[in-house]
């Protein structure tokens, strides 16, 4: 044998059956993912791990399809009983792929792809896992690092967008004075917030027997008309009323005139900025700020199945 053919056969080369195999894969699984992704979609939504199995049959057959008809591509395809298996392998593989691609694209709105691209993403975790179990250790070997690399940049690109805090739900619901303000009395439960021309309104239920308050106390806030910081009390259609600057904010507390005098004092002294988790509690999202922790999104995703 002369050198040149034996150095040719030293260099690793890639089949060009497990090219095809890959690339058919990409391509009829982004097709499949707009038939039948809804449906996988609606499965998370509604807690069923049954209907995500249902929705995942169609894709386990053209995935089956494609090993068939490329059965020297891999070596778990060259068998019909092999083939099995690998076709499991690469739905289960791919559906946790395209999963964690639709948390990165919901964790990076309202930046949006072409719709090209968003369906390219979706087939491409199952071309990876079916590279990943082919033929040729170069191809093995890309397909990793290209998966190592896609989950980093995944996890990365929403970082680098406004992310969901506190601040810009206040700032988004256009609150008196630009602040939450609330207080939690004992006895109560956690108040409903209404917003509305230039004032914000915190309506609390009984949360038990021990109700100083009486039923239905509430806190209504708005901006500062006076320039006075006591504590102002009237009667009000037999209800307490006391009124408050706190900052450019003004807070009125109606409470029944059942309760004790003191006690609606109190309710009114208490009220405090909201805290962070309060005030995600009670105000939306701000348009365009995300949950931008993918891996929290991701993991959140499927403990939803084992609800």
């Amino acid at each position: 044998m002369s050198a040149e053919p034996a150095a040719r056969d030293r260099v690793p080369m890639i089949d060009l059956r497990v090219l095809v195999q890959i690339a058919v894969m990409w391509l009829v699984m982004g097709l499949s993912a707009m038939v039948v992704g809804w449906l996988v979609l609606f499965g998370f939504f509604v807690k069923s791990a049954a209907l995500v199995a249902i929705g995942m049959i169609g894709p386990f057959a053209v995935i089956f399809l494609v090993g068939t008809f490329t059965p020297k591509a891999s070596p778990l395809t060259e068998t019909a009983g092999r083939r099995v298996g690998w076709a499991a392998l690469v739905t289960l593989s791919g559906l946790v792929g395209a999963v964690f691609y639709t948390e990165v694209l919901e964790a990076s709105e309202p930046a949006e792809p072409p719709t090209w691209l968003a369906i390219a993403g979706l087939g491409l975790p199952f071309a990876l896992a079916a590279a990943v179990l082919a033929h040729g250790l170069v191809v093995r070997l890309i397909a990793v690092g290209v998966t190592v690399a896609a989950v980093a940049f995944g996890v990365w690109l929403p970082g680098t967008m406004p992310a969901d805090d506190a601040a810009s739900r206040v700032a988004h619901a256009n609150l008196p004075g630009g602040v939450l303000l609330i207080a939690t009395p004992d006895g109560y439960d956690f108040p409903r917030l209404t917003v509305g021309d230039d004032r914000a309104a915190l309506s609390y239920g009984a949360g038990g027997r021990d109700r100083p308050l009486r039923a239905f106390p509430s806190l209504t806030m708005g901006r500062a008309t006076g320039e006075t910081t006591e504590l102002v009390y009237r009667r009000d259609h037999g209800d307490h009323v006391f009124t408050r600057r706190v900052g450019d904010v003004e807070v009125t507390a109606e409470v029944s005139g059942q309760a004790d005098v003191d006690a609606a004092r109190e309710f009114v002294l208490s009220v405090r900025p909201a805290t962070d988790a309060e005030v995600k509690r009670l105000l939306p999202r701000a348009p365009g700020r995300n949950d931008r922790d993918v891996l929290a999104r991701f993991a959140r995703t499927w403990s939803r199945l084992a609800e």
